[in-house]
């Protein structure tokens, strides 16, 4: 199976990478492969929400905007599998997420179907915390709408324990990254 790993944190090293590198190691484990993305590093710019992309009723992946989700509507389209990791910011996603996330609205719908998405989600302060939750429903509905699968969730809190010396929670990243 095929991935697109996407980091949108704005840390390069930080916990949301961590807790994405045990999820591949655990992929690879199994034949896995893919390309893993920093959406830091992309120029992203926000939808205009022009309809250009919509001309055909159903989604080009030509938007009108010159940046570079043009070289990434090809990776989504071609897999299987789509990962996101990133850290929570005020109950929600991250703007590198965010953008990324909108600028989709310019690929046809069908592409879409059967394919599975996992969640990596890393958060400061105390469990219980509703943000990771937010966001998984939130993801939900989106699976739910696309076709899609939410293959699978996990939220780290990183609030006392950094994410690469929380060993249980590296674990069930892997192991997760092993069900792909």
């Amino acid at each position: 199976m095929t991935y697109l790993a996407l980091l949108g944190s704005p840390r390069k090293n930080g916990n949301s990478a961590a807790l994405l590198a045990s999820f591949l190691d655990g992929a690879a484990s199994k034949g896995h492969s893919g390309r893993t993305l920093f959406l830091q590093e992309k120029r992203i710019l926000p939808c205009t929400s022009c309809n250009s992309c919509k001309k055909d009723g159903k989604g080009t992946g030509k938007c009108v905007l010159k940046d570079d989700m043009a070289e990434l509507y090809p990776l989504v389209s071609e897999a299987d599998t789509i990962v996101h990791a990133f850290p929570v910011y005020w109950w929600s996603m991250p703007a590198q997420t965010k953008l990324f996330q909108d600028r989709l609205y310019a690929l046809g719908y069908e592409s879409f179907n059967g394919k599975k998405l996992f969640l990596l989600l890393t958060y400061g302060g105390e469990d219980p915390n509703s943000g990771p939750r937010l966001i998984e429903d939130t993801f939900r509905d989106i699976c739910d709408f696309l076709g899609m699968e939410l293959a699978g969730c996990l939220g780290a809190c990183s609030g006392i324990t950094p994410v690469e010396n929380n060993k249980s929670v590296l674990e069930k990243a892997f192991l997760l990254g092993a069900s792909m």
